[in-house]
């Protein structure tokens, strides 16, 4: 895949601090923009590796990668990667560890991170990517150096999914669900994904066909579902809908029940799941519901 235009100047950054490299960088941008490439190009390029690999999934004695755990960042996955970092270079004469979605460490995470970043070895670096840099502590964050990603333009991101083979009428449907982002809609193209607005479009028609929807849907992850379903409904409230205040009520309900997932596990998915379909369908009793255009990618 191409790197798109909104990450060369990122990229051509990290790529020439060579000496000047700072101990600990903090990329940070909209989630979907591709910070994490850039976290990816800076490792590759300090282990002398190929650009084209994924440092995820590569074996070096000198690179770690370290990603949340059920969605936390715990202490003791940061105190490994503390100890590798004070550990002595075996191959390529210095050592990255690179922490993705850094904003999910919890607290004692970030309080033992704080001290490899106060005391650096100076053969060691650390780069931590995050859509949302101002939920990191502020010590964590002072003491790194910011990269920021910026979003591209709406022909910048159409031409680059239309490179990488994504369907334009799909990327549209894809565009409201997923905030725009383009690494996302790419991904659910390559996954062979279907738009969720597809199974909303047939739970609108009836109480019968919702219950149906909830039976296809149920097996998706509850929050992630909920998430793209409530960019739609924000997308819907700025068309011109039948009732803007009864949509709004909707989404609201549905944060109420996205917020319930997160905390509690013994929730029961499907019967939610179900239950807002139902109130979805019933919303649009009385209304056809309205369609998304292909112009909605960058509106």
């Amino acid at each position: 895949m191409n790197e798109p235009p909104w990450l060369s100047n990122a990229l051509a950054r990290v790529r020439g601090m060579g000496a000047r490299l700072p101990h600990a960088l903090l990329v940070h941008g909209p989630p979907g923009w591709g910070g994490d490439r850039v976290a990816n190009a800076l490792a590759l390029d300090l282990m002398h590796l190929d650009s084209g690999r994924d440092a995820r999934e590569v074996a070096h004695p000198d690179l770690r990668w370290l990603q949340p755990e059920d969605g936390v960042i715990r202490v003791d996955a940061i105190r490994e990667i503390v100890e590798f970092l004070l550990q002595t270079p075996q191959a390529a004469g210095r050592k990255i560890a690179v922490v993705e979605d850094a904003d999910r460490m919890n607290l004692n995470a970030a309080n033992a991170l704080l001290k490899s970043l106060e005391e650096p070895p100076g053969d060691s670096f650390i780069a931590l990517s995050t859509s949302a840099p101002e939920q990191l502590l502020p010590t964590v964050r002072s003491r790194c150096q910011e990269i920021r990603i910026r979003r591209g333009g709406a022909d910048e991101v159409r031409d680059w999914l239309d490179a990488a083979g994504v369907d334009p009428e799909q990327a549209g449907f894809w565009a409201v669900e997923y905030g725009g982002a383009p690494f996302t809609i790419a991904l659910a193209a390559e996954q062979g994904r279907t738009p969720l607005w597809k199974s909303l479009e047939k739970a609108a028609r009836s109480p019968a066909a919702a219950r149906a929807a909830g039976v296809a849907l149920r097996d998706e992850g509850l929050v992630d579902l909920l998430e793209r379903w409530l960019r739609i409904t924000h997308w819907l409230m700025r068309q011109t809908v039948p009732d803007r205040m009864s949509v709004l009520d909707f989404a609201t309900e549905m944060q109420n029940v996205r917020r319930a997932a997160l905390v509690n596990t013994g929730l029961n998915r499907t019967m939610q799941l179900q239950r807002l379909l139902l109130l979805w369908a019933e919303l649009w009793r009385h209304a056809p519901i309205p369609g998304v255009p292909k112009t909605a990618l960058g509106s």
